[in-house]
C-alpha cells in the first residue's frame, strides 16, 4: 500500500470511558481533568482490540481529533488517560451499516468494566454520511444508533429517554443542546446526544487537553477493515 494515499472521506470516531463517582451535569473544562498518565495510554493503545503493537510513541497532542488525510494516518490512535476518564480516537472505530467495530469494542469494554459510563461516536462521509453511536451505563442500559441518511436507513436499539434520565440530563440541558428525544429519531444527533451525557467530563475538542499519541501495527481485521473503509474506491 502507498503511504501517501489520499483516503476517501473524512469522520470522527471517539469513545470515552468515565468510572465513579460520577460528578452532577455541568459544563466540560480542562480543568475537571486529571493530569494526563502517559504510561498507563501506553498499555491501553497496547491492548486495544484494533492494535497488534505500539510501533512508535509520538508527541503529545491535544484532544481536538482530525480526519485522517493519508493512509499513515490510519494507524495514529491516540489515548488520553485523565485519573477516572479515559478518551481513545482510533479510525478503525469507524465503519458502514455492515460493520460494528464501535459496538463490539465499547461491549467489551462494558463487560471489562461494568461500573463506568461507556460512550462512543464514529462517522463517515464518502459523498454520504453514515454515523454509529453506542452508550453503556452501569446496570446494564444501553443504547446504539446507525443510520445512513433519512428514515428507512436508522435504527435504534434502547430507550434514549432513559438513558438521559439514569446520567441525570434533563430535557431542559438537551433543549439547550438543540436535542428534543421526541422529534423524528433520524433527525436527532446521537452523538452530540452521547456528549452531553458525559459533561462534566467530555474530552473532545480541548486542545489544552493532552493525549498520547501512538503509531500502531494494525491487526489483521482491524487493517482490512480500515482499506475497506477508508481506502476503497468509491461506487
Amino acid at each position: 500500500m502507498i503511504d501517501d494515499q489520499e483516503v476517501n472521506g473524512y469522520g470522527e470516531f471517539t469513545l470515552a470511558v468515565v468510572f465513579p463517582p460520577f460528578q452532577p451535569h455541568a459544563r466540560s473544562s480542562p480543568a475537571n481533568f486529571a493530569p494526563h498518565d502517559p504510561a498507563r495510554a501506553r498499555a491501553l493503545a497496547e491492548s486495544f482490540p484494533t492494535v497488534d503493537a505500539v510501533l512508535e510513541e509520538l508527541p503529545e497532542t491535544g484532544a481536538v481529533r482530525s480526519s485522517p488525510e493519508t493512509r499513515v494516518d490510519l494507524d495514529l490512535v491516540a489515548v488520553g488517560c485523565w485519573g477516572s476518564v479515559i478518551g481513545i480516537s482510533d479510525p478503525a472505530l469507524a465503519g458502514d451499516s455492515f460493520d460494528k467495530t464501535l459496538w463490539d469494542v465499547t461491549s467489551a469494554l462494558a463487560e471489562r468494566h461494568p461500573e463506568a459510563r461507556i460512550i462512543g461516536a464514529a462517522s463517515i462521509d464518502r459523498g454520504e454520511n453514515h454515523q454509529q453511536s453506542a452508550v453503556h451505563l452501569p446496570g446494564g442500559l444501553k443504547l446504539y444508533t446507525e443510520a445512513w441518511p433519512g428514515p428507512d436507513q436508522f435504527s435504534l436499539d434502547g430507550d434514549p429517554h432513559a438513558i438521559a434520565r439514569a446520567v441525570g440530563v434533563s430535557a431542559e440541558v438537551l433543549a439547550a443542546a438543540y436535542i428534543d428525544l421526541d422529534d423524528e429519531p433520524w433527525t436527532i444527533p446521537w452523538g452530540h446526544f452521547g456528549r452531553q451525557l458525559l459533561d462534566p467530563f467530555d474530552p473532545w475538542g480541548h486542545a489544552d487537553l493532552r493525549m498520547s499519541e501512538f503509531r500502531v501495527r494494525r491487526t489483521e481485521e482491524a487493517a482490512l477493515h480500515l482499506e475497506e473503509t477508508w481506502l476503497t474506491a468509491i461506487g
